[in-house]
């Protein structure tokens, strides 16, 4: 059956928005299909239930051939594709997290989604990123595990611990007792990386041990991101504008002070400056990169990507998204910042609304 043999979500709603008897053949999809809806137990003074939830970042194109057309209209946007309830599709802006509610009135007809990379994120069950989390990834379990209900996460918390976490445990397994300054993690062709503040790039062991994979980088910024590109390894080098909060400073702060209505606060320095490294891996040594040419690196809240303008409807390469310590993206605001190697240039995207319009909806960064 043809439902049976479709490899997404997204897939199964454009089948399921065919026609009546199309809709009865195939269940309504869900996003977290891989990833069972389990609660978990933080080691949180304040812990409570959280959920793991999966999105996928895509590329949307608008495929329908309309009258008097000879060709498809070639449109594209990023999107980011949250999970589904009842059959209806969340779709996020990929870089603030900013529901799109548009997605409403969408025709999935006239769509194709491309799937670009993976994300997971921890939430507390009302939808809030669990605070003390700065990035999770699944880790695959032992060929021994026969439960298939059984996974593993490492993720770096409170400010740059690595940790392991699997299901059961009460407490995170802290993977590297000697270094508490984990910027980023990343997996690259089924293999894990971290990064840490001074740029040493290590893999993870599936014995858990932590290995130095490349000559350390010793770049002057403040923090670091991991971003694969064309099959590359990149180092997006950030300079901040003041000194990065400790652990010690957030843990006076719980998530409902966060969350709580109206309530929004700097937690973290202003970027003001970025440099990008490219690692020759015959030679192991980085490079330094002075243009991306058409590609943009887009560093997420979960998740850092780079794609080709070539493939999207506007925008301009050459240039990183982000968002910045004042931005924080949990509440999905419109804010976001966008940085030019060209000129070395950064501004806000309502500023400049052209380069939003590589994320769907277009210009969703614009003030007007």
């Amino acid at each position: 059956m043809i439902s049976k043999r479709l490899d997404s979500g997204v897939d199964a709603l454009r089948f399921r928005a065919v026609c009546t008897s199309w809709r009865r053949s195939a269940s309504s999809p869900s996003f977290d299909l891989e990833i069972p809806l389990v609660l978990l137990m933080l080691p949180q003074s304040n812990s409570a239930d959280a959920v793991l939830l999966r999105t996928t970042v895509c590329r949307m194109e608008l495929v329908r051939k309309y009258p008097n057309s000879s060709s498809s209209l070639s449109k594209s946007w990023l999107v980011k594709v949250g999970e589904s309830k009842y059959g209806k599709l969340h779709l996020l802006n990929p870089l603030t997290n900013q529901k799109a509610d548009a997605a409403s009135s969408l025709d999935f007809l006239d769509f194709k989604f491309v799937r670009l990379s993976k994300a997971i994120s921890l939430k507390w069950s009302r939808r809030f990123l669990v605070f003390g989390i700065n990035k999770v990834v699944l880790f695959p379990m032992p060929a021994s595990c026969s439960n298939i209900d059984e996974f593993g996460m490492l993720a770096i918390y409170h400010e740059g611990k690595l940790g392991y976490w699997r299901s059961g445990d009460v407490y995170w397994t802290l993977l590297d007792d000697k270094n508490f300054q984990y910027d980023d993690i990343i997996v690259r062709k089924d293999q894990f990386y971290v990064i840490d503040r001074w740029g040493t790039v290590s893999w993870i062991h599936p014995s858990m041990k932590v290995i130095q994979y490349c000559p350390s980088l010793y770049g002057c910024g403040a923090q670091k991101n991991l971003v694969e590109s064309c099959g590359d390894l990149y180092v997006v080098d950030r300079y901040l504008d003041g000194e990065r909060g400790t652990w010690e400073y957030y843990e006076d702060y719980n998530d409902d002070y966060f969350h709580s209505s109206g309530s929004r606060m700097q937690i973290g320095p202003k970027s003001v400056y970025f440099r990008v490294y490219k690692l020759d891996e015959e030679r192991g040594t980085w490079v330094d990169v002075k243009s991306l040419d058409d590609r943009v690196f887009v560093l997420g809240m979960d998740y850092s990507f780079s794609i080709s303008c070539r493939e999207l409807s506007g925008g301009i390469g050459n240039c990183i998204y982000f968002v910045d310590g004042d931005d924080f993206a949990v509440w999905g605001s419109t804010a976001g910042h966008v940085f030019q190697l060209e000129d070395r240039s950064i501004e806000k995207l309502a500023v400049i609304p052209e380069f939003s319009e590589i994320f769907w909806p277009p210009n969703a960064g614009s003030s007007t």
